[in-house]
């Protein structure tokens, strides 16, 4: 039954798990390489994303920033096509996903360098914008379908007591 109910959901969700893992792994990649920002041949076009970290060192932060974020947003996803309707958190996990693409975006920008990466993640915060999009229909659905069941409750309580 769990497997049905996920692969009926999936088709809908296919971007959602895509970010999902795509953050997971860019995360566990930055983790397990943070020479990343200080390799010669990277360090420049990853200077702004550095700066945007302060004190912290900016493989950890931006590493598991992506990881927590890609198994929380997978958790959601795994109870909204297995057990509950989840698109209120499907709406933020989204957005914060977004928020996340946005600013390596700012911080690619931010290092001068001329990169492919800003087309790219670009792409990516526009691919989880449509995903907030499509949660946040889902959240109206679903509490107008709450709403509708309350109703109905309340109708067949009256009409049991009259």
């Amino acid at each position: 039954m769990l497997i049905v109910s996920l692969k009926q959901h999936f088709p809908a969700r296919w971007p959602e798990w895509y970010m999902s893992g795509l953050s997971f792994a860019w995360g566990a990649y930055l983790i397990l390489h943070p020479e990343v920002f200080t390799q010669g041949a990277t360090q420049q076009v990853l200077s702004g994303m550095a700066s945007m970290a302060g004190d912290f060192p900016p493989a950890a932060l931006w590493g598991l920033t992506a990881i927590i974020l890609g198994v929380i947003r997978a958790g959601a996803l795994f109870v909204n096509g297995a057990y509950t309707r989840t698109p209120l958190v499907r709406l933020i996990m989204s957005f914060a996903s977004a928020f996340v693409w946005t600013q390596v975006c700012i911080g690619l920008w931010k290092s001068g360098v001329p990169n492919m990466g800003l087309i790219v993640y670009g792409g990516l915060v526009v691919m989880d914008i449509v995903s907030a999009y499509r949660a946040t229909t889902d959240t109206v659905f679903a509490e107008k379908m709450r709403r509708d069941l309350k109703q109905e409750r309340r109708r067949v309580e009256r009409s049991q007591f009259a």
